[in-house]
């Protein structure tokens, strides 16, 4: 499963595209549309402006920094993932948010793609990195080693994923990423619409 999840992976070296996005975090909604630049394992770059008007704002994300230009405010910063994740309180990467982007694999744990169970359900199949054994027990109270649970849902019929969860139960937050329209290009099933939700000590979500 794991073979055919990697050999349907959207595979593009250099990709270029437009899409519109909607964010939310504490109840407030913002939506822009951005202009995105990317090769892979190596570089993606985002252009940002209102739905109608000229660039507000550029984002450069490397493996190992994240730079914003606010031409709204004359403002330039550069920041690590290590800031990254203290604002979102979860651990990502450049090797995350590209598979988060284009809707491929990735191991939230360093150095472990290993899952131990296999569920199906309906139409689409279910990777998750408990056994059914630890599941049980990490879903009861007394547990004091919840785990960090990835569940991976892939389509039956394409083994494309369209759903994946990362869920840290022994602090309480989650990441989950719903993907679906998808469509066909010279580099493989593309999702074009995604929606990522980030439940910590504050809820976030974008829609692209």
């Amino acid at each position: 499963l794991m073979d055919r999840m990697e050999s349907t992976a959207f595979d593009a070296r250099w990709i270029a595209a437009k899409a519109s996005v909607t964010t939310v975090q504490d109840g407030n909604e913002t939506s822009f549309n951005i202009n995105m630049r990317a090769c892979r394992d190596s570089v993606i770059w985002i252009s940002i402006s209102p739905l109608l008007g000229i660039e507000v704002a550029r984002v450069l994300v490397t493996s190992d920094s994240v730079k914003f230009l606010d031409r709204l405010h004359g403002k330039y910063q550069v920041n690590n993932f290590e800031t990254i994740n203290k604002l979102l309180e979860l651990k990502v990467n450049f090797e995350i948010v590209q598979a988060l982007m284009f809707g491929n694999f990735f191991a939230y744990k360093k150095n472990e793609n290993r899952f131990n169970s296999v569920y199906l359900e309906e139409k689409y199949y279910i990777l998750s990195s408990l056994n059914k054994k630890k599941l049980k027990r990490s879903l009861e109270e007394k547990d004091p080693n919840k785990p960090v649970i990835q569940d991976v849902y892939i389509d039956q019929g394409n083994y494309r994923i369209f759903r994946m969860s990362v869920e840290d139960q022994k602090i309480n937050k989650s990441l989950v990423t719903n993907y679906s329209d998808f469509r066909l290009t010279d580099a493989g099933m593309f999702p074009y619409k995604s929606e990522t939700r980030i439940r910590a000590s504050k809820e976030f979500s974008i829609k692209i």
